[in-house]
């Protein structure tokens, strides 16, 4: 797969080639191949490779001299690397990855630069490794992926943001708010994606192919910036960016499912394949108890839950204790009846700021612009922690402590420091005697390599913990790959259908497409989705799209809605029972769906086995066409209800390939068909 003569390196699959030369005149890409029709991507072979600010001078990986279209000035650069050797390795997830090593006398500086590539998937990751020789470094305005690349000619392309659904103008620049763009020709019907797995508002791309970068992928440096100071004898690995090239429909789902399964491999593993999840927060808030909790268990456990979520409400304002009260019993009473009740329990814990003890290790806070103690959210008593302090330590000893004490099985962790979601604070924290961060410049970056720093700390002592940096925790508003590498799953939203006079299922399913449009489904707890009304099915199968994350006074369900729901959880939790349902296809395409639109989608893996769920909304259709790609070749499947498992009938995979025509709705407002291959 890699081939390496006199400085031209090569990466190779059936699908996909990059050739990466390495000469007098510095690091650059030469060509990029879609093998199956040959066609050359690479625009301009002597575009650089990356680029950077390394101790005030710009630093490009590749010098030809040229008048930027910028300023009119002209552009030169110093090649201060010189090529030390290369290596070719493999890894546990069946890659090949080669490492060009680069070292700058000038700089006492080590760079390595990292390509990955799958013998399966028509692409490649990039990554950089910076090691410090000597003295001082200081790196920002980092690009570590450029590429002047595109499938024909750029004026013939156009570009896409958010992950692909989202037609963009055709030069922009996204500061923090995409970690996936596309780029489709039309004419060609053939295209690309560009992921960039920096989190938070770190990402940054620049999309202006009338310059010599053509799209630049990196670090932010704008309002969130970008900065990381070593010293001798230490590193910095950056985050990767992933190219993947495609023929073929812009929305394909099988080309969606394919570049979904570049970014899966580059997750970390999880020990669950999807099952139901259940969390006390809604409609209860922090009002819970012992007795209450109990019943709740019971009730989860009826209906096939997988998990119990104890959130917001359990402790204290003294150094995090249980609350006596609510839980004369402690947590472990909880845990026990969870466990025995044959569930994972699952733990709330805010990490983000003092709640729980306010007042206490006023060291560790973040601080404002102005040195001030940052306030949460709109403020008050609460105060900000700052993650690249000593903070990180407690958090290791707490959680461990805590896992260890209850089982937890399962963590969602909460509360903005960083960045919050919603705006209502300022990013990163301007002390400059915290342990980890030197002052505001590097405060972001170092903030979120702590996060992963006890995330790991803590994964080594409970390896089959799951560990969920929720999305105020991480910052943004939506799901990224930044955000699923830090998490193994990851709440993405508190969208719920407790008030229905203000969010339905249906916009909720609107949002949660989006959010799956290419990442992996199977990692995403979508949205607090409510079970105590009479739309508790489609709330249900709603949240199927991802990992089902459900909430709700479970007392409340009617008799009738709780033997359906147990129905249907039992046919899921047999689905997944050897590996997660890995595909996604949205059977309306990208179609914003209104209330007069029938909509739906199909989770499946590649074994053969899936779920068609299935909402009429106020749609007057008699049929519905469902349509299922990259289904095993010559199989057949059967099909039947996953409630009661009445027969509906038997395809083959290309029929389903092709889309069938089916009235599964002609009586019904919402339905989940499973099927399996045929005996």
């Amino acid at each position: 797969m890699i081939t390496a003569d006199n400085g031209r390196f090569k990466l190779e699959s059936e699908l996909f080639s990059r050739e990466i030369v390495a000469d007098a005149g510095g690091l650059r890409t030469t060509s990029v191949l879609n093998k199956i029709n040959g066609r050359e991507y690479v625009r301009r072979p002597e575009a650089a490779e990356f680029q950077m600010s390394l101790n005030g001078e710009v630093i490009y990986s590749y010098n030809k001299p040229e008048y930027h279209v910028l300023d009119g000035n002209l552009v030169t650069s110093e090649i201060v690397f010189a090529l030390e050797n290369h290596t070719v390795s493999n890894s546990a997830r069946g890659s090949e990855i080669l490492a060009l090593c680069f070292k700058s006398d000038k700089h006492k500086l080590r760079l390595t630069v990292f390509y990955e590539i799958y013998p399966d998937l028509p692409g490649c990751n990039k990554w950089l490794k910076f090691d410090c020789l000597g003295g001082e470094l200081h790196l920002k305005n980092l690009f570590f992926e450029v590429l002047n690349t595109c499938p024909g000619e750029f004026v013939e392309a156009e570009f896409f943001k958010k992950q692909g659904t989202v037609l963009s103008q055709p030069m922009f620049a996204a500061c923090g708010d995409e970690d996936i763009i596309q780029v489709h020709n039309m004419e060609l019907n053939e295209g690309l994606f560009i992921g960039n797995g920096a989190p938070g508002p770190l990402r940054y791309y620049m999309a202006y192919p009338n310059w010599s970068s053509g799209i630049s992928c990196g670090y932010a440096m704008g309002a969130t910036v970008f900065n990381v100071y070593l010293k001798a004898g230490e590193s910095f690995t950056t985050d990767k960016a992933y190219l993947f090239i495609y023929a073929g429909d812009k929305d394909c789902p099988a080309i969606r499912n394919c570049f979904r399964e570049m970014i899966r491999r580059d997750l970390p593993m999880c020990p669950d394949n999807g099952s139901v999840m259940y969390c006390t927060w809604l409609p209860f808030l922090k009002n819970i108890s012992e007795s209450l909790l109990l019943e709740l268990v019971d009730r989860a456990a009826a209906m096939g839950f997988k998990y119990f979520v104890v959130d917001d409400g359990w402790f204290t304002d003294n150094s995090w204790t249980v609350d006596p009260e609510k839980f004369p019993n402690g947590l472990e009473v909880i845990s026990e009846r969870v466990r025995a009740a044959g569930m994972k329990f699952g733990l709330w814990f805010n990490i983000g700021n003092d709640y729980g003890d306010i007042g206490s290790r006023p060291e560790d806070n973040a601080l404002d612009y102005h040195g001030k103690p940052k306030p949460f959210g709109f403020g008050g008593k609460i105060t900000t922690r700052c993650m690249a302090s000593k903070n990180r330590d407690f958090i290791i000893e707490k959680l461990s402590s805590l896992a260890k004490q209850y089982n937890v099985d399962y963590f969602k962790l909460d509360f903005s420091c960083i960045t919050s979601p919603y705006g209502m604070m300022p990013v990163g924290c301007s002390s400059t005697a915290h342990e980890h961060h030197r002052d505001a410049s590097d405060a972001v970056f170092q903030q979120y390599q702590s996060m992963m720093y006890f995330r790991n700390a803590v994964k080594v002592q409970f390896p089959d913990l799951i560990i969920d940096f929720s999305f105020e925790t991480f910052g943004t508003e939506t799901p990224s790959i930044g955000a699923l590498r830090y998490s193994e799953l990851h709440h993405v939203s508190n969208l719920n259908t407790r008030q229905l006079d203000i969010v339905d299922a249906r916009k909720i399913r609107n949002t949660l497409y989006n959010f799956c449009t290419v990442l992996p489904p199977e990692r995403i707890l979508g949205s607090l989705i409510c079970l105590q009304n009479e739309n508790d099915i489609e709330h249900l199968l709603t949240a199927f799209i991802g990992t089902p994350l459900v909430a709700g006074d479970l007392r409340k369900i009617s008799g009738d809605n709780c033997q359906a729901i147990a129905g249907i959880t039992a046919t899921l939790n047999s689905l997944i029972q050897d590996k997660p349902l890995s595909e996604l296809c949205k059977l309306r395409g990208d179609k914003y769906i209104g209330k007069k639109d029938w909509d739906g989608f199909v989770r499946y893996s590649r074994n053969g086995k899936g779920i068609v769920c299935l909402f009429k909304n106020h749609a007057t259709d008699e049929t519905v066409t469902v349509r299922i790609p990259q289904l095993p070749g010559a199989m057949k499947f059967q099909f039947h209800d996953a409630e009661s498992q009445a027969d509906l009938g038997t395809w083959t995979a290309k029929q389903l390939n092709d889309g069938i025509v089916v009235d599964w709705l002609k009586e019904k407002a919402c339905r989940a068909v499973a099927f399996r291959p045929a005996k």
